[in-house]
């Protein structure tokens, strides 16, 4: 600034009344759990209009139905075979699949649409951390519909049993399956649409683009099931195109039902499903961190 009679520079600090900060400072982790926390609530409508919630809560809704239902039924008739773990997995991949599509672009494309990045990124956090928060948050929610209303069935049925303690002992092996079961499709199918939705700012597009993918991936599989032989090698790998026939694959090694015609091997299927994450995960990382 310069005067008008000399033309000197010259400046002047005014006390406002602005006082350091000499309170704690949380730091990265709590920076990254704050995030986590924020994303879940968000995603699911929380603190938002009522809309916001509709459609989580009638997923919520439709995957404990089968569950309760199942349940009850086996508390009156204990010999009926209602609904297995086969095919309550492939009831929740179908959830699951939408609760993704729900939840993923809110995620990442609200951040990008409302240009809110730099200020996350002027924080403790890294965009690396950023990305960390978001996968951890989809994860956890993920969770809830494709692991929770299993650990729940487990549960229920063992307590139903004579012998509680004892029918726990005998199904652990069970209970390893649905762990693993339930794990992977949260991180499998969260991974694949938080990818999709770290490529646009508008979630009606995301959304579009995870509906539109999956039911091309299942047509592409299902075309090339029916056009190469039995006995051509790539045949037996085919399933990897599709998610469901992936994730259904995985369901019939772990409990030993034969629901996708491939003898692909359970070690080959999880490291496919892993491979994914870490392939959409490295090109969200290639995204995002070189600008840091």
């Amino acid at each position: 600034m310069q005067t008008p009679d000399t033309g000197r520079r010259y400046g002047e600090v005014f006390d406002r009344g602005y006082q350091h900060y000499d309170g704690q400072r949380l730091g990265r982790r709590h920076a990254i759990a704050a995030l986590v926390l924020y994303s879940m609530k968000r995603a699911v409508g929380i603190k938002k209009g009522i809309g916001s919630k509709v459609i989580p809560i009638l997923l919520y809704i439709g995957v404990a139905i089968p569950v309760v239902v199942s349940i009850g039924v086996r508390a009156f008739v204990p010999n009926a075979d209602l609904l297995g773990y086969p095919n309550l997995f492939g009831i929740v991949f179908v959830i699951e699949g939408i609760f993704i599509a729900t939840i993923a672009p809110e995620m990442l494309c609200g951040d990008r649409r409302e240009n809110v990045l730099p200020l996350y990124f002027s924080r403790a956090i890294t965009r690396a951390d950023y990305l960390l928060a978001k996968l951890l948050a989809t994860g956890l929610l993920a969770l809830t519909i494709s692991l929770v209303p299993a650990l729940i069935m487990w549960l229920g049925l063992q307590l139903l049993a004579t012998r509680p303690l004892l029918a726990m002992r005998d199904n652990s092996g069970d209970l390893g399956d649905v762990l693993v079961a339930g794990t992977m499709y949260a991180l499998f199918l969260g991974a694949i649409g938080l990818l999709i939705s770290s490529l646009t700012g508008r979630k009606s597009i995301a959304v579009g683009i995870i509906i539109l993918g999956f039911g091309i991936s299942e047509g592409l599989a299902a075309t090339l099931t029916a056009v190469l032989d039995d006995d051509q090698p790539l045949r037996r790998f085919v399933l990897f195109i599709s998610p469901s026939t992936t994730s259904a694959a995985l369901i019939g090694r772990l409990f030993n039902e034969r629901i996708v015609d491939s003898d692909v091997g359970l070690g080959w299927i999880l490291a496919v499903m892993l491979g994914i994450v870490l392939l959409c995960w490295g090109v969200m990382y290639w995204r995002y961190v070189p600008n840091d």
